[in-house]
């Protein structure tokens, strides 16, 4: 095969080309992303379906590269009120997301209540094909998808006791962790920054945290939560709550000193399922629960809207806006890279 000749006037001056780099950074335009978490698409026909349509709409108008799901896709592979198996509810109303837009999916605990995951791993064999986990890279950017709905204490409560043991994120030496040790490890050597994707919550404040939250998760050097912290992982994303909670910037259970690896938790739980859950109840049940949160962690939330999140990530700067499905502003914030300036 032949070899092009370099033209003899190619060379650029080393400060010349320190240049252009330095302005390439300043003039990063990055890239944008969404996240969406338990549309419990078939549960609830007036809610579930159009709520889900009506975000994906929002997120098709604003063009990201890609969309997360953090799961609870589905209620389970029965029929909806409409005689539509919740599935295909699912799967045709997720064909509404402009094909540009790559969709990634994260196993939630209703995606285990048949054949222990097998049924919901199958419709997306790209991505669980070998396992329910996997990592992906895009513009120096890594992702990567947890499940972590089968290793806590809790899995034997209604509604969760079929989630069967998938991996054990929480336990040093089990295959899921022993993935995501070397996969961390071996990140691309010029990756900026990390995101980490799962569905149960580590520091939601919706009422019923305190029965679902993995508390085994958030403490101690072998806990998962540590392992992202010592890993710089800026962003943790999950659901289950169907509610909006962001954690400040946590390590080892608690506030993050300046200049410490430290990572946000955000559940994300908006796209569909029954929201305002307790409200009825005599008296009501309280949001946030703080008293099931470790002191000085949450941030700010709420339990009252449906939303995604649209996330723009460049060389030195994370920001993410929570938008609920009219399209307006619910919460705004952004984190700095700790090498931001260097």
């Amino acid at each position: 095969m032949r070899t092009a000749r370099r033209p003899s006037c190619f060379f650029v001056p080393l400060f010349l080309l320190t240049l252009l780099v330095s302005c390439a950074s300043k003039d990063d335009p990055g890239f944008t992303f969404a996240v969406v978490s338990d549309s419990h698409t078939g549960g609830t026909l007036e809610t579930g379906k159009l709520v889900y349509k009506r975000l994906l709409e929002q997120i098709n108008e604003r063009r990201p590269d890609l969309l997360v799901h953090c799961g609870d896709w589905i209620v389970g592979p029965s029929y909806d009120r409409a005689g539509d198996a919740t599935a295909d509810t699912f799967l045709t109303y997720t064909a509404i997301l402009d094909s540009a837009i790559a969709f990634y999916p994260v196993l939630g605990n209703h995606e285990g209540d048949y054949e222990d995951y097998t049924y919901s791993m199958d419709l997306y064999p790209d991505h669980f094909g070998s396992g329910g986990w996997y990592s992906f890279d895009h513009k120096r950017a890594h992702f990567f998808v947890i499940e972590n709905n089968s290793d806590a204490s809790d899995s034997t409560l209604r509604g969760y006791r079929t989630c069967r043991p998938n991996g054990g994120i929480n336990t040093p030496g089990s295959p899921q962790r022993a993935w995501l040790d070397a996969d961390l490890a071996g990140r691309p050597p010029d990756t900026r920054w990390t995101f980490g994707f799962g569905h149960r919550s580590y520091y939601g404040a919706e009422g019923y945290s305190g029965r679902k939250n993995v508390y085994e998760g958030r403490t101690g050097q072998d806990a998962i939560c540590r392992v992202m912290e010592d890993a710089g992982v800026a962003v943790f994303f999950n659901g289950d709550q169907h509610c909006y909670t962001r954690s400040r910037a946590i390590r080892g259970g608690g506030p993050a000193q300046a200049g410490e690896p430290s990572t946000v938790y955000l559940t994300c739980g908006g796209a569909g399922g029954r929201i305002n859950r307790g409200s009825k109840r005599k008296p009501p049940l309280a949001f946030p629960a703080l008293h099931e949160l470790p002191a000085d962690t949450y941030e700010t939330g709420f339990k009252d809207h449906y939303f995604f999140l649209l996330c723009r990530v460049t060389e030195d700067r994370f920001h993410a806006d929570v938008i609920d499905t009219s399209g307006a502003l619910l919460d705004s914030f952004t984190i700095k890279h700790p090498l931001a300036g260097r």
